[in-house]
């Protein structure tokens, strides 16, 4: 599998070369990212489905190229706020670092679950044996637990599943974009 490494560019975008044409991103390309975010938007406090655009994380006019390494999939609304400055350009890298880091480590649907265990109250998600089976990847790399909360002679036995301090601390280094976090917590 080729490696892939995402660190900002050197040149500042003012240094770039101008005027260099826009061409049209190929089919293969788009279904790699679209597939590494899990066809959502890479910002993970957002993660809308419906409609996404491609974001060159260094722009073509300053030299950057259509390969999957520097695009990110963004919905108009985050994409229009990158462009505003209200997303900086650390937490875009610090995004798209996260979702080569955990695409390679998981699914899809193992990082929602992790994303729907940090958004619940200590406790509150309590499943059975069968339940329990759903969150096996991120309670076997300590990104959540599991405590046994009863056992009726062996008929119903229920698991809280929590988020792990490890989990915790992944998550929020995602959501808030800081790179150096996120290396922490992996």
């Amino acid at each position: 599998m080729k490696s892939t490494s995402i660190s900002r560019p050197a040149k500042k975008p003012s240094e770039g070369k101008k005027n260099q044409e826009r061409k049209k991103i190929g089919l293969k390309t788009k279904i790699a990212v679209l597939t590494e975010s899990g066809y959502r938007c890479a910002v993970p406090t957002c993660r809308e489905i419906l409609l996404l655009d491609l974001h060159h994380m260094y722009q073509v006019a300053d030299g950057g190229s259509d390969e999957p390494s520097n695009l990110i999939a963004l919905c108009p609304t985050c994409h229009a706020r990158y462009h505003r400055g209200e997303i900086s350009t650390d937490a875009i890298y610090a995004y798209k670092a996260m979702l080569i880091a955990i695409g390679r480590a998981f699914d899809v649907q193992t990082i929602d679950k992790l994303m729907f265990l940090e958004s619940l109250e200590p406790d509150f998600l309590v499943v059975s044996g069968d339940g329990l089976l759903h969150f096996d990847r991120v309670i076997a790399a300590n990104l959540a637990t599991a405590e046994q909360k009863a056992n009726n002679n062996f008929q119903l036995v229920t698991y809280a599943i929590n988020i792990s301090a490890k989990g915790k601390m992944l998550v929020t280094a995602w959501k808030t974009g800081n790179i150096s976090d996120i290396q922490k917590s992996l």
